[in-house]
């Protein structure tokens, strides 16, 4: 199972840097309307939607926001109608598929039967569980007013350990029993990369936007939607709120 995951999680990984080679990361938002091309204004979106459909599964997430009974069926009623709905799309076209998968992903939004005071603590949690990896959020970055030069660097970060882990991968480097730990030692090295790309201001910002620390059981969960880090009880694989969904889709 481990080693399921270690495969899971390299292979995720490498998609993020081909999404980010093919679209870039996103350039600042200039005026009303969101300016970046299609692929960049997908990922973060990706990222974003990801994360917070995988955190709302997770019971010890669902006890921080005191979710009701209601709500939490509610979301494993989303979260079964988005299941079925995908498998249908599989034989569409590229572009019909992109679109139907995009109202899908609209229409069983789980944060929408979250209130105010709900979604701004998940909002929190996520931030968390992303780690620095957030920043490659465009609504993150825009928030933070990072340039484009710090953009370009926190990319290329980005880029070269998801390149590293492949190559380690490949030459048979994550060993059974290591994988894993191995693969947090890099999470947390390229995470520090991307933090010292700030400046202390904007670290300062970044800490407060995550408001208070949340500590998640079984460890933080990988920012691609991997397995590690479900708690007991938590749905763990593609149920796409926290995994299987295209990269820029």
């Amino acid at each position: 199972m481990r080693l399921k995951w270690i495969v899971v999680s390299v292979c995720a990984a490498v998609f993020v840097s081909g999404a980010l080679a093919q679209g870039g990361f996103g350039q600042p938002r200039q005026g009303g309307a969101d300016q970046r091309p299609r692929g960049q204004q997908g990922f973060g979106r990706m990222m974003g939607m990801n994360m917070a459909g995988m955190l709302l599964q997770r019971p010890d997430v669902q006890r921080e926001l005191n979710l009701t009974e209601q709500q939490k069926n509610q979301i494993r009623q989303m979260q079964e109608s988005q299941r079925v709905a995908m498998q249908e799309l599989r034989n569409l076209p590229p572009q019909e598929r992109r679109q139907k998968m995009e109202e899908l992903r609209t229409k069983n939004d789980p944060t929408k039967v979250l209130n105010e005071t709900q979604k701004k603590r998940l909002r929190e949690i996520e931030l968390q569980a992303m780690g620095a990896f957030a920043l490659m959020q465009p609504e993150v970055a825009d928030e933070l007013k990072l340039t484009q030069e710090q953009r370009s660097k926190l990319q290329g970060i980005i880029m070269q350990s998801m390149q590293q882990m492949r190559e380690q991968f490949q030459g048979g480097g994550f060993g059974q029993g290591q994988g894993a730990q191995q693969m947090q030692q890099m999470r947390e090295q390229m995470e520090k990369q991307m933090l010292e790309v700030l400046t202390p201001a904007q670290r300062q910002q970044w800490q407060q936007m995550q408001g208070k620390p949340f500590q998640f059981e079984g460890g933080r969960p990988m920012p691609w939607g991997g397995m590690r880090g479900a708690p007991q009880g938590a749905p763990r694989g593609g149920s796409g709120f926290g995994g299987g969904r295209g990269f820029g889709n």
